[in-house]
């Protein structure tokens, strides 16, 4: 039985290949992320050591599966360093597959512990998408643009779907649970006033821009998916960039950041374009490059147009 075209294009597109540098990009992203996460980004995660048991309320999936027991002191410290233990392979491309679902799993118990207290991000789900697939993924090495992988491409297509997905459904909430008030009211405006800095206390004498800003976000999250379908490499390239340049207004409005779900986000970017052994090697000559491209520009003759008349010489003196 032939395929329908359509299904020919669904299957296309869900798995066009992708190289394999990628993959060696994300894993280093992705393990250097988890240590900030531990030292900068969420620290008090570790402080729940101390916390007592009875206000411990695990999350839905963990009520699901018992295999999640009460955080203790050395439940939390020993998820920890497993988690930082497995993420330094992983990130160099050493057995990346077996440090790799170690760090999944590490790293799934780690968000146990954090948001069974009260307090769920959704900013992480792109991110614990991106460590489960990684370690399905083949061993990589940085720069490789020749080895295409079609597993690739299906797996960093989830990891997109997961990144579009906290946008719309983050959308839907405030609709669902706030209303059309959370756009038509002082939604910004509480925010601001809250955690305002320099960047953003001057908007509340525009109440108007604030309520405009608003419905923008909440637009600009119902449209997010069309990232997924856009074919035009550097249409999509300039969305994924639009999707950061939000990310750094709000971080700088009322300094909430989203700084896994950034990581995740970078798979949409070609990262096997980069090489740092290639970037070190010709950072010495890289000014020298600099000049002698501005210099061979500069000697380059002006082209005149075919009805232009072209100066005579001047006589030699």
């Amino acid at each position: 039985m032939t395929p329908l075209p359509l299904a020919q294009k669904s299957a296309g597109w869900f798995f066009q290949p992708v190289a394999l540098g990628r993959v060696a990009a994300m894993r280093f992203l992705a393990g250097a992320f988890i240590w900030v996460d531990w030292w900068w980004y969420m620290p008090w995660i570790l402080g729940h050591r101390h916390v007592p048991g009875e206000l411990y309320q695990p999350l839905f999936i963990a009520r699901v599966l018992p295999v999640f027991p009460v955080p203790s002191y050395w439940l939390v410290v020993g998820t920890l360093v497993v988690l930082l233990a497995a993420s330094i392979p992983m990130m160099f491309n050493k057995a990346p597959r077996l440090f790799g679902w170690i760090c999944a799993v590490a790293y799934f118990e780690w968000m146990i512990i954090a948001m069974s207290y009260g307090k769920v991000d959704h900013g992480k789900f792109g991110f614990l998408i991106l460590l489960f697939l990684l370690p399905t993924m083949p061993k990589a090495r940085w720069g490789d643009r020749k080895h295409l992988s079609e597993h690739v491409g299906w797996g960093f297509n989830l990891v997109q779907i997961g990144v579009v997905c906290t946008y719309f459904f983050a959308a839907w909430a405030k609709i669902r649970y706030g209303g059309w008030e959370w756009v038509n009211s002082a939604t910004m405006t509480w925010a601001i006033i809250r955690r305002g800095t320099e960047f953003s206390t001057w908007l509340l004498d525009y109440p108007w821009m604030l309520r405009l800003s608003q419905w923008g976000m909440v637009g600009f999250e119902l449209l997010s998916p069309i990232v997924l379908f856009v074919a035009a490499k550097r249409l999509k390239y300039g969305i994924v960039a639009f999707f950061y340049l939000f990310h750094l207004t709000v971080f700088l409005a009322v300094e909430i950041s989203f700084l896994p779900h950034m990581v995740a986000m970078a798979c949409f970017l070609p990262l096997e374009r980069i090489n740092p052994r290639e970037l070190i090697r010709n950072a010495p000559g890289l000014p020298g490059r600099i000049r002698r491209k501005l210099k061979a520009r500069k000697a380059v003759p002006a082209q005149t147009r075919s009805g232009d008349p072209v100066p005579e010489a001047e006589p030699a003196s």
